[in-house]
């Protein structure tokens, strides 16, 4: 591990110690786009060998493609369904390569890119003996062989445990992780932005079978652990090309941990993937083609790390602000405005501004004034709290006189009323003002010094001692003077759920073909994963796919044809099902309106009213309240009133004394109620 910190210049084109070489084409990195969702670039480095299988590894004339061609095994008879062809897309084939030229290809680009505050990541994957730790490392015996990583670091080699087997003599027995930090300020001082970064160069230990290593003891020990942390590093690879997984198996084993950030993280992504160019080792061979293959379906989404210092930001900061309190300074006195502060307001200025508040409020100061913006901020937070003060005032001033009851506590109104401290409509009956006895609507028979007259009370009408029930008036409604308003409601209603049912049948079709889609598409991915995994075959610059996909991708297309078709039938239903319901809506209220109005008329308006409702009288049919039609007759307290004028004394103030009496009676029982409901609020 190491930490490296850099000043942000102009760099050199090429890193120190590293030679220039011949790019292989299409294998360059800045070309792309930054910041957004990018594949993992996946190159092939061949070991250099006499005995090379020309006639089973072939190249691609771009130099980014293998092709790996198996003679057929004779021994399984004629019916013989082995796969013999394998085609692997890459970003570059590096063949006979020297070190200058891997480096150029595979960690230039990388390293620039983390000077810029981009994470990256070089891993090598293959085989023990395909040239993994001589790609990243090195030799030392010569300047010319080292590998990615520089000279310095080799340090961090000699930690290593190594042993031999038949495949290698001095084969890696365990994973190297080398991590780069690198943090890169400005020369400038004042510059608060800095970026970091981080190059994970991570050499794998070998990936090939127990079998042919030949380890026993501690080595097959050592051996069965790396393959078993390999096969949970495939895993993690094989969920993050998969869409659909959500959970990715980071935390299998320490290796896919530590490489968390780096397998679809925010870095650009480098895999190197080590093989044998010899016909004996051709299984291993596609075993590491396959994994690069799993390994360009990952995406990674590289982004600049920017940190700001938080020092620096403070210093900066205070520098603007005492710019900025000069420049204020320079232009209060170039307009005659010295003794203009802008530092916080005291006790002393805030209750001062409060004093101008209160005298604007009261017409003893024409205006106040303005000096500064933090001045007007504190002007109209005052007047706020003088607001605030004036409304606790009033509503102090209201409950003193006053007891105030929730409009939405119906049992206090319910006591209050049956006290006789207000009446049906909500409103206080009281004395006149200035009785101090609360105001209210005083009967004209009250005044001082006249005769209380007696009202013409209205006679008895001749119906039944109980209307009948409004279900039943309804249904005779419905057939009679409601008869045709009922059938269009009907009519209306039948339409409207023969539109739901329409549209649920719709519905359930529709889901039918979306269950049909998801499977169809599961058989689809599951065969590309399977034509990915065992490599692409092309003839001619055309892919190749079996039948079994074809059928698949052709019954797709038919299906969300489909779809598409049932879905805006769907929609079409449902604006109908909208439009039917608006008019069943209109139809209902309609009918229950006409309803009532037939109802009151029929049988709650007294007899007398009747004549006035009749064609041509002075009021319309339904536009009368009810209760107002039927408060117009004497009620007791009335009675009683009319009864107390006519036996009192001629003398006018024997009537207010009388009324006062009644009306502390009433106060009193109203109190002794409310302490009664209090005390049923408690239980």
């Amino acid at each position: 591990m190491a930490t490296v910190y850099t000043a942000r210049q102009p760099r050199v084109g090429s890193a120190g110690g590293f030679g220039c070489g011949s790019r292989v084409p299409g294998a360059s990195l800045p070309g792309e786009r930054m910041g957004t969702r990018k594949k993992v670039h996946a190159f092939v480095r061949v070991r250099p060998t006499d005995d090379f299988a020309h006639e089973m590894i072939r190249y691609g004339d771009d130099k980014r493609s293998i092709d790996i061609h198996l003679k057929k095994d004779i021994r399984r008879g004629v019916v013989n369904n082995q796969q013999t062809d394998w085609s692997f897309k890459l970003d570059g084939v590096l063949h006979d390569a020297s070190q200058d030229l891997v480096y150029e290809t595979v960690a230039k680009d990388v390293v620039s890119q983390a000077l810029d505050g981009y994470n990256g990541t070089i891993m090598c994957y293959g085989q023990t003996g395909a040239g993994k730790t001589y790609t990243m490392m090195g030799a030392t015996e010569n300047y010319k062989h080292r590998g990615i990583l520089p000279r310095a670091v080799q340090q961090g080699e000699t930690n290593r445990i190594i042993a031999s087997h038949t495949m290698n003599k001095n084969s890696s027995r365990s994973h190297c992780i080398f991590t780069i930090y690198i943090e890169a300020h400005s020369r400038t001082l004042s510059e608060e932005k800095y970026i970091t970064s981080k190059i994970n160069l991570v050499d794998l230990a070998g990936s090939e079978r127990l079998g042919k290593s030949g380890s026993k003891g501690q080595v097959l020990k050592e051996a069965t652990y790396i393959n078993k942390s390999l096969s949970f590093l495939e895993q993690a690879i094989i969920a993050l090309g998969d869409q659909k997984r959500d959970h990715i198996p980071f935390r299998q084993c320490k290796l896919t941990h530590a490489l968390k950030d780096s397998l679809g993280g925010n870095c650009n992504m480098v895999l190197v993937t080590n093989i044998y160019g010899e016909a004996a080792q051709l299984e291993e061979t596609l075993s590491s083609l396959r994994f690069a293959s799993r390994m360009k379906l990952v995406t990674t989404e590289p982004a600049i790390n920017e940190k700001y210092d938080a020092e620096r930001m403070v210093k900066n900061l205070e520098k603007e602000l005492a710019l900025l309190k000069q420049e204020l300074a320079i232009h209060d006195s170039l307009t005659n405005r010295t003794f203009v502060t802008y530092d916080p307001m005291d006790e002393i200025q805030i209750a001062e501004i409060n004093s101008q508040v209160r005298r604007y409020l009261e017409g003893t100061l024409d205006e106040i004034d303005i000096i500064s913006l933090r001045q007007i901020k504190e002007v109209f937070n005052q007047f706020r709290v003088v607001l605030s003060q004036q409304e606790q005032e009033v509503e102090s001033t209201l409950r003193r006189k006053y007891t105030l009851i929730d409009r939405n506590d119906f049992a206090a109104i319910s006591a209050i009323q049956k006290a006789g401290l207000v009446d049906v409509d909500g409103h206080l009956v009281g004395e006149p003002e200035g009785q101090n006895f609360g105001l209210g609507v005083t009967p004209f028979s009250t005044k001082p010094g006249k005769k209380a007259k007696s009202k013409k009370t209205f006679k008895e009408p001749l119906r039944p001692d109980t209307p009948p029930s409004k279900p039943v008036a309804f249904e005779e409604f419905k057939n009679e003077q409601g008869s045709e308003i009922n059938r269009i409601f009907k009519e209306n209603k039948s339409i409207l759920n023969e539109r739901r049912k329409r549209a649920s049948e719709t519905t359930q079709h529709i889901n039918a073909i979306k269950r049909e889609i998801d499977v169809t598409k599961e058989a689809l991915n599951f065969q590309k994963s399977l034509r990915e995994k065992q490599g692409k075959y092309e003839n001619k610059g055309l892919m190749i796919i079996d039948e079994e996909e074809f059928l698949l991708i052709l019954k797709l297309k038919d299906l969300k044809k489909q779809y598409r078709s049932e879905y805006q039938d769907l929609r079409d239903l449902r604006a109908e099902i909208q439009y039917c319901q608006h008019l069943v809506d209109q139809c209902r209220h309609r009918l229950l309106m006409e309803f009532d109005i037939w109802y009151n008329e029929s049988f709650v308006i007294p007899e007398d009213m009747q004549m006035a409702l009749k064609p041509g009288g002075s009021i319309r049919p339904g536009m009368v309240p009810v209760n107002r039609i039927v408060s117009l007759g004497e009620d007791d307290q009335d009675k009683f009133s009319q009864l107390q004028q006519r036996v009192l004394p001629e003398g006018p103030d024997s009537i207010s004394f009388y009324n006062a009496k009644v009306k502390i009676e009433q106060k009193h029982n109203y109190l002794k109620t409310m302490m009664g409901l209090q005390q049923a609020h408690r239980k």
